[in-house]
């Protein structure tokens, strides 16, 4: 990975805690102009500035406002005059079994986990046709393969990531627009929390 992503402007978000940060250390190191993007702007902040990145670099975004991913995406052309990579990342994974009826956790999860990935593709995909050229990586799961007990909820989303992932790859193919999709396993993470 670190072989071609030098100079490339890499959006990330849920970029306060987990995969997300951990990816915009990596990134950085191996010489990528990375913009974050979570709600915790306190934390993107302060991982900026442990980064060496401006303080423009980090965003505060609510991934189920699609007129803020927009604005995350805007930010980071107006820093860098491009965008190469956008990466889907921010999810939550409540887990409980459905007889529970936890409609907020669900509507949640729906709307971060499915929406927030379909915004990040809208934000993104006008500048990748333009440029004719591009790459997403939406960030599924494990959970999205194999169904457990009480992750009814958590799996579909995480399934619906695969699945828009691959529509999206055979729409943009044309662009020459790659779009790739992460399947980690279990983390030590906030994300169970």
């Amino acid at each position: 990975m670190s072989e071609n992503i030098k100079g490339k402007v890499v959006v990330i978000t849920g970029a306060s805690s987990g995969l997300g940060a951990e990816t915009a250390r990596h990134l950085v190191k191996a010489g990528a102009q990375v913009v974050l993007g979570a709600r915790r702007l306190d934390r993107l902040e302060a991982l900026a500035a442990e980064l060496g990145l401006p303080k423009e670099a980090a965003f505060k975004v609510d991934v189920t406002a699609g007129e803020q991913v927009k604005a995350l995406v805007e930010r980071a052309v107006k820093l860098h005059s491009r965008i190469d990579v956008m990466i889907n990342n921010a999810g939550l994974m409540p887990l409980a079994p459905l007889e529970m009826l936890r409609f907020d956790e669900w509507d949640q999860c729906i709307d971060v986990n499915i929406k927030g990935v379909l915004w990040g593709i809208a934000a993104a995909l006008p500048y990748f046709k333009d440029q004719k050229s591009g790459q997403f990586i939406n960030v599924s799961s494990v959970a999205g393969h194999t169904i457990s007990a009480g992750g009814a909820i958590y799996s579909a989303t995480k399934y619906s990531v695969r699945v828009i992932s691959e529509a999206l790859r055979k729409e943009v193919k044309p662009y020459n627009i790659r779009t790739t999709v992460l399947s980690p396993g279990a983390v030590d993470t906030e994300l169970p929390a």
